[in-house]
């Protein structure tokens, strides 16, 4: 039976990357080497990481330095994703024998996601993973999607900004989606190499809590922010529409990323709401509503 002990994190200083390697280091499963352009950054990491300076360019600087790790966990940034290719073909030459890149968010098996230009890159990696598998069996891969991110700081922003009491209400605001937190998506991380067969050569879908905007909004009242909400509505059928226009025309701003992704997580159908999810058998516990609300007080208290 094949186990993990070794695992390699690229973007280990990162929102997503940091949690996943002081979870690794918490279970006291793994050990833990962290792979980093800058070597000068190592002094920012806990005590017992490992860190190896390598080149992002070269296969056979990645190589190298995967020699002997049993898994590779990549949190690399979206702006960084291309970047992934080399580390799927280093990590399948070097031996490794799970690799989970970076496809956290939306679920990009819906065929609906898999038309928008901004998923492109992600599912560009997970086909190479594919056909990685197909030339080397004892490589395999798994993707995490998590739909919405959830936590006191951007991430609720981006659904409702409870501390400036405004929101962009799309649909309606009864639409469901999932959210999680980035100590799930790292416990997400522990529950893949401790069930290597059950996970192997497919996405996990998780979720800390399902919810809508107008719930969010409907804490933050009851936590104190009754009034002064600024609040517009839109349609995310309408910002699709416009997404794509703005993209063929060569606007690829942040905007029309956000239109994007608001599709995806938010338009009912698309991907932003699991109805199956796997946090049983990855040990992800979930937020009562309370949790949720201390979430939302941080956020408003910032």
């Amino acid at each position: 039976m094949t186990t993990i002990k070794n695992v390699a994190v690229v973007g280990a200083t990162g929102k997503i990357g940091r949690p996943i390697v002081e979870r690794l280091l918490d279970s006291k499963l793994f050990s833990v080497t962290v792979l980093t352009r800058d070597g000068s950054q190592q002094r920012g990491f806990p005590t017992g990481v490992t860190v190896k300076q390598v080149d992002y360019d070269s296969v056979e600087s990645l190589e190298e330095a995967l020699r002997g790790q049993d898994a590779l966990v990549s949190a690399m940034a979206f702006e960084a994703i291309d970047a992934q290719k080399n580390l799927v073909d280093a990590a399948a030459n070097a031996g490794i024998k799970r690799m989970i890149p970076s496809e956290y968010g939306n679920d990009l098996m819906n065929p609906k996601l898999a038309a928008f230009p901004i998923y492109q890159p992600k599912i560009a990696i997970r086909k190479r993973c594919e056909e990685k598998v197909a030339e080397n069996p004892s490589f395999s891969w798994t993707t995490i999607h998590n739909a919405s991110f959830l936590g006191p700081d951007w991430t609720l922003d981006f659904i409702v900004d409870v501390k400036e009491r405004k929101a962009d209400i799309k649909d309606g605001g009864d639409v469901l989606f999932c959210a999680t937190t980035y100590d799930d998506i790292a416990q997400a991380v522990i529950g893949i190499l401790t069930h290597l067969e059950e996970t192997a050569n497919r996405p996990v879908r998780i979720s800390s809590v399902n919810t809508t905007q107008n719930e969010l909004i409907a804490i933050a009242k009851e936590l104190g922010a009754t009034d002064g909400w600024n609040l517009t509505y839109s349609k995310t059928e309408n910002l699709e529409s416009e997404a794509l226009r703005r993209w063929a025309e060569g606007d690829h701003s942040e905007e029309v990323i956000a239109m994007f992704i608001n599709r995806a997580f938010i338009g009912k159908g698309w991907g932003g709401y699991f109805p199956v999810r796997d946090n049983d058998l990855l040990g992800i516990k979930g937020l009562e509503r309370d949790e949720l609300k201390a979430i939302i007080k941080l956020a408003m208290d910032r």
